[in-house]
């Protein structure tokens, strides 16, 4: 997602308070932000998929890439739950996690630290597998971590436990 897109999901969200038809219309396009920047490779596959005939090897081979990346997704979460836990939020760990409508509606407290945070993470560990650009949901969940005053303890453990390894 470009950062001017950003910015207006930002904009958007402080607009969204004054009132419920703005607020459905916020929750729409922060939703549609959010689902084009997690799956729209993934829907990519899906719909290709779906083109071609179910008893071919290309339609097993887009199943195929569907799969490893559900895969990878469930792997990042796994990652991110580790170091939850290694933090001490062993039954915040799931809710932390959780993004959802009354996320994205209350949480953008801390949304430019959340995002150069994640940043970080993203460039400097593997805490995101190659190939896997991070998801927009991640930043809800880092803005959390900001707000709890632990955004920072999460990225020194993302750093020790998935190093950036060069190929």
């Amino acid at each position: 997602m470009s950062s001017g897109n950003e910015t207006t999901v930002a904009h958007e969200l402080q607009d969204s308070r004054s009132g419920p038809e703005k607020e459905g219309r916020t929750w729409s396009s922060i939703q549609t932000s959010i689902s084009t920047t997690e799956g729209s490779e993934l829907h990519a596959f899906i719909k290709m998929r779906n083109k071609v005939d179910k008893d071919t090897e290309e339609w097993e081979k887009l199943n195929y890439d569907i799969h490893t990346l559900r895969c990878a997704r469930k792997e990042v979460c796994t990652r991110w739950k580790k170091i939850l836990l290694q933090l001490g939020y062993q039954k915040e760990a799931d809710s932390l996690l959780t993004v959802n409508r009354l996320t994205v509606l209350n949480g953008w407290d801390n949304v430019e630290k959340a995002r150069d945070l994640l940043r970080i993470v993203s460039e400097e560990t593997d805490l995101f597998p190659r190939g896997l650009s991070n998801s927009e949901r991640y930043v809800f969940v880092m803005d959390r971590l900001v707000s709890l005053d632990s955004a920072e303890d999460f990225v020194r453990l993302a750093k020790e436990k998935y190093p950036r390894i060069e190929s």
